[in-house]
């Protein structure tokens, strides 16, 4: 009987164990459908436990059957006087005690915590918003990084800084005066036609792509007249080879200043006998990349 009624127990706890996942899982909307499956599961478990408690009394003592009828027929037996039915009543208070047991009594207490109906005051606090939590910490991490990344921008050196101090003492060093041109993809032509002005050249609007056609110089090994094709009916950059052609085309001396290198880089020096032409080349000053500005003498 001992081992039934500790299976029974375990039985008990086990169902403890369903019915609190069961009541943690549940909605508002099935929450009393849950409970009444859970009052079902533990009213059929009771029912069960019962009915084997009775069969094993039944085992255990077949003639407690009869012997009850005949208790019955006759008021004046004493329970005293006989140790079979002390014993039987001993089993029936066992078995009613385990009838009367409830899932939340304290003799079938588990780890568990039993999950109370919410109160008033617990349904209106709000549970904490965890996708809101996982936003504000990723914002904080984000926040430390560009706090981290400004720290050590501001102790490296700042190129484009570096740059504009050089190109100043440059032009002071030569006395010449610069010219803004604007980025717009044709600074370099720009800023040679704003040079030969200076010089009192006159500027021909096809002279750039007809020198670039005919224009042949050593280890060039691409074809002038796609160079030059770009050069006048898009906003193809110009670069060292435009300049020279450029140069010999109008017979000056084009002379290029910047940061980098020897600081004055001079093309067509030979040939280049009517004027000097300034020009300033940035690489770090203008955020759409490599820009070229006029120069005059002082």
């Amino acid at each position: 009987m001992e081992d039934l009624l500790t299976l029974h127990r375990k039985q008990l706890r086990d169902l403890q164990s369903v019915i609190t996942q069961k009541k943690k899982s549940a909605t508002k909307k099935t929450r009393r459908g849950v409970n009444d499956d859970c009052e079902r599961l533990e009213r059929e478990l009771k029912e069960k436990q019962a009915s084997e408690v009775v069969a094993l009394e039944k085992e255990l003592n077949p003639n407690s059957a009869a012997d009850g009828d005949e208790n019955e027929g006759s008021s004046e037996t004493v329970v005293g006087d006989n140790p079979e039915l002390e014993e039987e009543k001993e089993e029936q208070d066992i078995s009613s005690k385990l009838q009367e047991t409830t899932l939340e009594d304290p003799t079938t207490a588990t780890n568990h915590e039993r999950i109370e109906p919410p109160s008033s005051s617990s349904s209106s606090s709000k549970k904490p918003n965890r996708a809101k939590a996982r936003l504000a910490r990723r914002a904080a991490q984000i926040e430390e990084i560009t706090a981290q990344a400004q720290q050590e921008a501001a102790t490296q050196p700042n190129p484009r800084a570096i740059e504009a101090e050089r190109m100043k003492q440059l032009f002071a060093e030569n006395g010449l005066t610069e010219i803004q041109i604007a980025p717009d993809g044709h600074c370099l032509y720009s800023a040679f036609a704003t040079g030969l002005e200076g010089a009192g050249i006159p500027l021909s609007d096809e002279s750039t792509s007809s020198s670039l056609e005919g224009t042949k110089q050593r280890g060039y090994t691409f074809t002038r007249k796609a160079a030059g094709r770009k050069v006048t009916s898009t906003a193809e950059w110009g670069g060292q080879m435009e300049l020279l052609a450029l140069a010999k085309e109008y017979g000056v001396t084009v002379k290029v200043v910047q940061a980098q290198g020897v600081g004055v880089t001079a093309m067509n020096e030979e040939e280049g006998e009517k004027a000097d032409v300034w020009l300033a080349y940035h690489r770090k000053g203008y955020g759409l990349g490599e820009h070229y500005n006029a120069l005059r003498k002082k």
